[in-house]
């Protein structure tokens, strides 16, 4: 999991910019031009990839699940 967490924070970094720019641009534009849609669009395909690296990951066991379970717990005293 060492070496995921790199890209999929840069992955949400970017994600977030994104959308902080289409903001911007939402509030910059008044309407006219359509780097609003851009902004978004990219948005749209950084979540889908984010999500497919993370799906990838789970299918060849490089991202570890949580293994804590309720069951596992020691129960209290």
């Amino acid at each position: 999991m060492g070496f995921m967490k790199f890209p999929v924070l840069l992955m949400l970094g970017l994600i977030v910019l994104s959308l902080a720019s289409g903001m911007f641009f939402l509030a910059k534009d008044d309407g006219k031009g359509n780097r609003v849609v851009k902004s978004l669009t990219f948005r749209i395909i950084l979540s889908l990839i984010l999500f497919a690296m993370l799906i990838i990951g789970a299918v060849f066991n490089v991202i570890d699940p949580n293994t804590l379970t309720p069951s596992i717990v020691a129960p209290a005293k």
